[in-house]
């Protein structure tokens, strides 16, 4: 029996571009909208720790073929979206896996849908990754681009590049928002969600109210757009 309202999300992109950061923001937007989540990491330093008793989360390796797992949760009834953190970089190797794994396949066999969410950050590289994910999934998938400022007041490369692109094949873009490198750090140190880090009193009054603030708009920026909504599996 086919299934509707299903959304596998994997988030791709370059190393050190804020890919589990943006991961940490979404997976508390769904604790809010009460999503069934399950989350798999490619990467081994327990970047999600906080997030273990909020959320199932599964270590997975693509490039070892151990990702059974994932599909079986296709004809799971229990969950609505499926997270994935796709390692940084080895773009080949990831649309390889696409490819020989006959995702997209699987995907439409079982009526899940597919986002790719990708941070960019001022760099080249970042062009070039969206580029060969466009290319692999082309129309079989949703795409939300994530324009962090923490790297660069502008995105010069993306706009001049491949901006047009996005937006032709039906994509959308949200941001997040610069913050200091300081308050950033504080964040990761205390080990908790990040929304329970802005109760946490040994963080000084000031940083908790750029990290909340940095938070809402986040959200805001989600929440505002109608496609990144559809897109994210929050509608």
């Amino acid at each position: 029996m086919l299934k509707s309202s299903k959304r596998m999300v994997m988030t791709v992109g370059d190393s050190r571009v804020g890919k589990s950061t943006v991961m940490k923001l979404l997976l508390e937007i769904y604790q809010l909208q009460g999503k069934r989540l399950k989350v798999y990491d490619h990467d081994n330093r327990d970047r999600f720790l906080a997030y273990k008793d909020l959320v199932c989360i599964e270590k997975i390796d693509f490039f070892n073929k151990q990702t059974d797992r994932m599909f079986i949760d296709l004809v799971a009834d229990d969950i609505d979206i499926i997270l994935v953190d796709m390692p940084g970089q080895h773009i080949d190797k990831i649309c390889q896996y696409i490819v020989e794994s006959e995702l997209l396949e699987a995907l439409a066999e079982y009526g899940w849908k597919l986002t790719f969410l990708q941070p960019i950050s001022h760099r080249t590289d970042c062009i070039d990754y969206l580029t060969q994910i466009i290319q692999t999934a082309t129309n079989n998938a949703n795409y939300v681009i994530v324009k962090n400022y923490h790297f660069a007041p502008e995105f010069r490369e993306y706009n001049e590049k491949m901006r047009e692109t996005l937006l032709t094949i039906g994509g959308t873009e949200i941001n997040l928002m610069a913050l200091h490198r300081n308050h950033y750090q504080a964040m990761e140190k205390a080990v908790k969600p990040y929304s329970q880090v802005c109760q946490d009193f040994s963080i000084i009054l000031f940083w908790r109210s750029f990290i909340f603030q940095w938070i809402k708009i986040f959200r805001n920026s989600v929440i505002n757009n109608k496609l990144a909504i559809k897109y994210l599996g929050l509608d």
